[in-house]
């Protein structure tokens, strides 16, 4: 499988924590595990953990990912952890803070923290798909 560690990609998890339906859903457990560490764990097969950037505004979030060993500075700002708005601009967001405090990416790669199926032969599909597009 190949590996994207050395690739400009960022990845972006956008789990806000004001979940409606289901309080706190990204952390919630799934076959005793909270939700977000199912796709953190194929993440993390391929990309190194300073290439994965969890966008929350939620403290048990954050608490959740660093226990995975995910340390991020980054914190998503109110006026964009509402129910209106929209996966492009969260990520655009966590983008240019990620530009702005650590590096330049040619790429962004967003995941939904309940992704729990997801593959790293998907992403490899993907990244495959995007890269013949361009």
């Amino acid at each position: 499988m190949e590996n994207f560690k050395n690739e400009k990609i960022l990845v972006v998890i956008p789990a806000r924590g004001g979940s409606k339906r289901i309080p706190k859903k990204n952390i919630k457990p799934i076959c005793g595990i909270p939700m977000i560490y199912w796709p953190l764990n194929e993440l993390t097969k391929i990309f190194s953990l300073d290439q994965i950037l969890v966008s929350t505004d939620d403290e048990d979030i954050i608490k959740s990912i660093e226990l995975y060993g995910l340390k991020t500075e980054y914190r998503r700002p109110a006026e964009l952890a509402d129910d209106f708005t929209g996966t492009t601009a969260v990520a655009y967001h966590a983008f240019k803070w990620f530009e702005q405090n650590k590096t330049n990416v040619d790429y962004v790669l967003i995941v939904y923290p309940t992704a729990v199926l997801l593959s790293q032969k998907d992403i490899l599909n993907a990244f495959i798909t995007l890269k013949s597009d361009e």
